[in-house]
């Protein structure tokens, strides 16, 4: 009963969320308009010079007298599109592997992506996000919280892992040369696919511990009753041989989690290899401009870092994903509460070491504003092309048109608010793609007029 309300409440804020959206857009777009065709009285035609001094690396300050809207221009042409374009891959995957019936979940791609680019705080806040939201809203069945919540601290282990590593210098190395050899791709996978695999199995066989499930494998039946049964050999061989050195009582419990923990392993591996294999695809091919700023430090060379609020971002999304699962007549016994409790280990740790090790929040700042002029810049003349303010002409139409359509949906449904929610999903879904397109199609652009 409390999740139904949960989920209507929740779904009721997105369609109101969604109609405030979709109005600010089309104000947006109108005051666009009335600036456009506002007569500039004494406005001249500029001079060589002055034409080209925004293109000059003189200027890289023009958002310094301004810095709140360096920082919005950053937000929302850096952060957003990078947290939207993982949420995405994370929703996409999972679908295409539920239908396909596939053994990779591919829920974690788009994770990936975050935490390459973003960094490990990033992606462990889209991973909270993909797992215990996107993925809680649209479960089709009733008891979402107690299939999905758990398996949030797999995501977030992941992220965290990701990221670290991808923070580290030898991606860095890895990823400035066009051609690499077959070992360093080799490495890649066998660095964020194998390990990561050993990283996330680890909370997931708690979990599993937690769920009273036994690993299984997707196969045909007939293979999966012979894994079983030469499981099954493997771990009453590890249990006599444990029970030989630790006594009855533990070597039956670690002969248990030895064995499953190894299948999780070894069940995690192509998942999370082919994971992290498709988000640096997307990442190499889509957002180049992303790749020179966000890990190759751009001219200067040096890593953006990280601000230090977003473990305390993480910690707001994860408190109530943990006082469900505490408060939880299943999860909830004295076993359990110190693994649905050790998120806040690296949430506190992680603060901590930001407030008192990282770089002050005025270089953080300082860093973001020179990163926004140069996506202003590298970005300018592309949207000022015909084709680019054809499709800004054309997404304004189909969002009054959107608007148009969700305010007849009250009168014709009585569920109304259901469906809207859903046609907003829909249509935000289409239009968001378009734009992670379109704006990787740019990057692209702009960087290859940038190499000539």
């Amino acid at each position: 009963m409390f999740e139904d309300l949960g989920k209507d409440l929740l779904m009721l804020g997105g369609t109101v969320a969604g109609f405030i959206a979709a109005m600010l857009s089309i104000m947006e777009k109108l005051l666009d308009i009335k600036n456009r065709f506002k007569p500039k009285k004494g406005s001249k035609a500029p001079s060589p010079t002055e034409r080209s001094a925004p293109d000059s690396p003189s200027t890289a300050s023009s958002f310094a007298s301004k810095p709140l809207r360096g920082a919005s221009y950053l937000l929302l042409y850096e952060t957003s599109v990078i947290v939207a374009a993982g949420l995405l891959l994370n929703y996409v995957g999972l679908t295409l592997s539920r239908h396909l019936e596939s053994i990779l979940y591919l829920d974690m791609t788009g994770t990936a992506l975050v935490a390459f680019l973003l960094g490990p705080w990033w992606g462990a806040i889209v991973a909270l996000i993909s797992s215990s939201i996107v993925n809680w809203l649209l479960f089709p069945e009733s008891g979402g919280d107690v299939v999905i919540f758990p398996w949030s601290l797999v995501n977030i282990a992941g992220a965290l892992y990701w990221g670290w590593m991808a923070r580290q210098i030898g991606f860095q190395k890895y990823l400035r040369t066009g051609r690499n050899a077959a070992l360093s791709h080799g490495w890649f996978l066998y660095v964020f696919g194998v390990g990561g695999a050993i990283v996330m199995s680890m909370p997931g066989i708690f979990i599993q511990s937690a769920l009273h499930e036994q690993t299984t494998f997707a196969l045909n039946p007939d293979v999966a009753e012979s894994v079983s049964q030469r499981v099954l050999k493997w771990e009453q061989l590890a249990q006599l041989y444990l029970e030989s050195l630790l006594g009855i009582h533990w070597g039956e419990s670690l002969s248990w989690w030895i064995v499953n923990w190894f299948q999780n392993w070894v069940r995690y591996i192509p998942d999370k290899t082919m994971s992290a294999a498709i988000a640096l695809v997307v990442l190499k091919y889509g957002y180049p401009l992303f790749e020179r700023e966000l890990i190759h430090g751009g001219p200067e060379g040096e890593r953006p870092k990280d601000e230090r609020v977003l473990p305390l971002v993480l910690g707001l999304l994860y408190a109530p994903v943990c006082a469900t699962l505490i408060s939880s007549d299943i999860y909830g016994g004295p076993a359990y509460w110190p693994l649905w409790a050790s998120p806040w280990l690296f949430i506190l740790g992680g603060y901590c070491y930001l407030r008192y090790w990282g770089i002050s929040e005025e270089a953080v700042k300082a860093a973001r504003l020179q990163r926004a002029d140069r996506y202003a810049r590298a970005l300018k003349l592309i949207g000022k092309e015909a084709s680019h303010e054809f499709c800004k002409r054309l997404t304004f139409v189909t969002l009054i048109a959107s608007l148009l359509f969700a305010l007849c949906l009250p009168i014709l449904l009585s569920d109304f608010y259901r469906a809207t929610f859903k046609f907003f999903c829909v249509v935000y879904g289409f239009l968001l793609v378009v734009h992670l397109v379109r704006i990787s199609i740019a990057q692209n652009i702009s960087i290859s007029r940038a190499d000539n």
